[in-house]
């Protein structure tokens, strides 16, 4: 049977660094699974094609076919999973990689019980230098997001698994992820 691996946690995290990490080891053999957003894309966009980037209108048409999953608005933009592309990855015998955020990882559980959830998670104070050191965001973004993120820490006890990126060691957090992977596979 394959499998949908979520990896969660709040903005700031290294969610995405570790995604990328993950995506280059080719033994997993994963198919990476695009969300949807209106938000323009960033310098920082390091992975080709890590979003389907469209206008609100698009997205709501998108919503209104079925072709979104989950959807959220966060921090002035639209996010959603494609259902079409996950369920398709899935039919081809894919194992679906799919990083999204808190509230877009609570409504897969509803749709794919069996999804293997994976929380990552850091000190409030890394995240906020993180999001500073990033430099995409307004102070007042960075405050927003903060709280945001405070929220979402506590939504750890939901996940199956947790894992802790350090400051500046995010190899660690890759390898950990790897071997949960790995392990859900072969179990």
């Amino acid at each position: 049977m394959n499998k949908i691996f979520i990896i969660s946690g709040p903005s700031g995290v290294g969610k995405g660094t570790i995604v990328e990490g993950i995506l280059k080891n080719p033994v997993l053999n994963l198919y990476w699974a695009k969300s949807y957003t209106t938000r323009p894309k960033r310098i920082s966009d390091k992975m080709e094609n890590h979003y389907h980037f469209c206008d609100s209108d698009a997205f709501k048409r998108l919503e209104k076919r079925g072709e979104i999953l989950e959807s959220n608005y966060y921090n002035g933009h639209w996010y959603g999973s494609s259902k079409s592309e996950i369920d398709n990855a899935l039919k081809a015998g894919r194992n679906v990689l799919k990083e999204i955020e808190v509230n877009g990882a609570m409504n897969y559980k509803k749709f794919y019980p069996d999804a293997v959830m994976i929380f990552i998670k850091t000190n409030i104070k890394d995240i906020e230098k993180r999001l500073i050191h990033r430099g995409q965001n307004t102070p007042e973004q960075i405050k927003e997001r903060l709280v945001i993120a405070r929220r979402e820490l506590g939504y750890e006890s939901e996940y199956k698994y947790s894992v802790i990126n350090p400051e500046g060691h995010p190899e660690k957090a890759i390898e950990e992820v790897e071997n949960i992977i790995k392990k859900e596979l072969n179990g």
